[in-house]
């Protein structure tokens, strides 16, 4: 339990003179978890209303296990500012403990104060779908388009969700203009591309998980890139890519 102390006393001096806001956020680059929790800890307690401290406090403790007080601070938050990313933690977290009544009371309060925020929307209606209310889930993703019609990830909320229960055209449409939103986001595409390939539309799903790995060669992505050239015929190209991932599995272990 000593080693942290120790750890601060030999932190360079150059973060300790930074104001402790600034430098929580120079540990938390470096990794250093227990000392960029103290200096927005003390950032606190010189500035009680800084939100962003709250809430970068509030992530590092949920991350560590201590759930109950990072809903603790983002509630502070929330009792002070309407912080999006706070509410949307809140919720995530008071889900995840069980307490989904609570969660949905939060995120209906958000969606009347921020009005033109479409998060509180699509993530109610992902409550609504586990419960199994697909109607009700089907009015929230669309309130959650008209409140910001500009938010991609709306549009891949709603394109995932009407490809998990085969509405409309399968979320062809709505994968499509989440894409043109946010080009550069590997995730929405590989979303994407499985919507596209669970609607038998293989040549434009290789399309964008092709775009995804442009971004960011995930290991995931790649096993769907593999799998769906083996539907289209490419064995050969599938075969190459799979002996490269498995190389790169083997001398992973050994680089460590």
């Amino acid at each position: 339990m000593a080693a942290p102390f120790f750890i601060v006393a030999l932190a360079p001096l150059s973060a300790q003179a930074d104001p402790p806001f600034q430098a929580s956020q120079r540990f938390i680059e470096t990794g250093q978890t227990t000392e960029a929790r103290r200096a927005l800890e003390s950032e606190l307690r010189i500035r009680p209303d800084n939100v962003e401290a709250r809430y970068n406090l509030a992530i590092l403790l949920e991350q560590s296990g201590h759930t109950s007080d990072a809903i603790s601070l983002y509630r502070e938050n929330l009792a002070t500012s309407w912080h999006l990313p706070s509410l949307a933690n809140l919720a995530s977290a008071l889900k995840e403990s069980g307490k989904t009544s609570e969660a949905q009371q939060w995120l209906e309060k958000g969606t009347t104060v921020l009005k033109h925020e479409a998060t509180p929307w699509y993530m109610l209606a992902a409550i609504s779908e586990q419960q199994g209310n697909i109607t009700q889930a089907t009015t929230q993703h669309r309130k959650a388009l008209k409140a910001d019609p500009l938010n991609g990830y709306a549009y891949l909320h709603y394109a995932a969700f009407q490809s998990r229960h085969k509405l409309a055209d399968h979320g062809i449409k709505q994968g499509d203009k989440a894409t043109r939103l946010l080009p550069d986001c590997a995730p929405c595409w590989r979303i994407y591309g499985d919507i596209l390939r669970d609607s038998r539309m293989q040549q434009k799903a290789l399309t964008a998980y092709q775009r995804s790995l442009a971004i960011d060669p995930s290991k995931q992505t790649r096993q769907q890139l593999i799998s769906t050239l083996r539907s289209l015929g490419y064995k050969q190209r599938a075969d190459q890519i799979q002996r490269g991932l498995d190389t790169h599995s083997n001398l992973k272990p050994e680089s460590k």
